[in-house]
């Protein structure tokens, strides 16, 4: 578990921190709404984080118009192709799995079969079909490793996961990437949690430096029990759809 008082002391450690924002494309409604409003608060609270995101629909899209309601060019936006989704979030930095060099991917493949070894054959087909659902989980790696000094790795990865299986499909990969890479993972258990604390002006990296954020209503949502420590994933379910 993490706190909020904890994650504010990760980010005190760097200068521009990155923060990855991202789970499942299947999101509950109100779920989403807290999502959202996470994102904001955190913007609003951490002047100089940066959130990065894999431009997919739910929590990706919601984790994203949070940060997008304040400001937008804090957004990183990490794409399995050039145009996905049309990346039409205006002002956000982009990078696509397709301006990796032929080294560049063989590093990010390589993460990649570590963290889901039973993708191997996916990320090394030579099929043209199969090739654009390895870009998929070549852009999860990418979110984690980072890409040169302007993209640095994350400090965190904040998750909305599978209650039932945190561990499943392309959430689940990126999970895997985060511990393999040592980036502390944070998942709806803990970040639900500091969305009250947050509107009632919580911890910041340097007290008493940047404005508390005005206090509004949340939704609030029954605490979800995850295992992500205990099960595993269901078979094939680590293989990522298409967003």
């Amino acid at each position: 578990m993490m706190t909020l008082a904890q994650f504010s002391h990760l980010l005190g450690a760097h200068s521009h921190p990155v923060v990855l924002v991202e789970g499942r494309r299947e999101i509950p409604e109100g779920m989403a709404a807290s999502a959202r409003r996470l994102a904001y608060l955190l913007a609003v609270r951490f002047p100089a984080l940066r959130f990065r995101s894999g431009n997919a629909s739910g929590s990706d899209e919601a984790f994203a118009k949070g940060v997008g309601e304040l400001d937008p060019a804090r957004l990183e936006l990490f794409l399995p192709y050039e145009g996905h989704r049309q990346a039409s979030a205006a002002g956000a930095r982009y990078l696509s799995a397709d301006s990796l060099t032929p080294g560049e991917r063989s590093i990010v493949a390589e993460a990649t079969v570590a963290a889901t070894p039973r993708n191997r054959g996916l990320v090394d087909s030579r099929s043209p079909r199969l090739q654009a659902k390895a870009k998929y989980l070549l852009r999860d790696t990418l979110k984690v490793t980072g890409h040169g000094p302007a993209f640095a790795p994350p400090v965190a990865a904040i998750f909305y996961a599978d209650p039932a299986d945190p561990m499943a499909g392309g959430t689940g990969h990126t999970i895997r990437v985060c511990k393999n890479h040592t980036v502390p993972v944070i998942l709806q258990n803990d970040w639900l949690s500091w969305i009250p604390e947050l509107e009632a002006g919580g911890p910041t990296v340097h007290a008493g430096k940047y404005p508390a954020p005005s206090r509004t209503d949340s939704p609030q949502h029954p605490r979800e029990e995850l295992n992500i420590g205990k099960g595993t994933s269901r078979k094939g379910r680590e293989e990522r759809k298409e967003n």
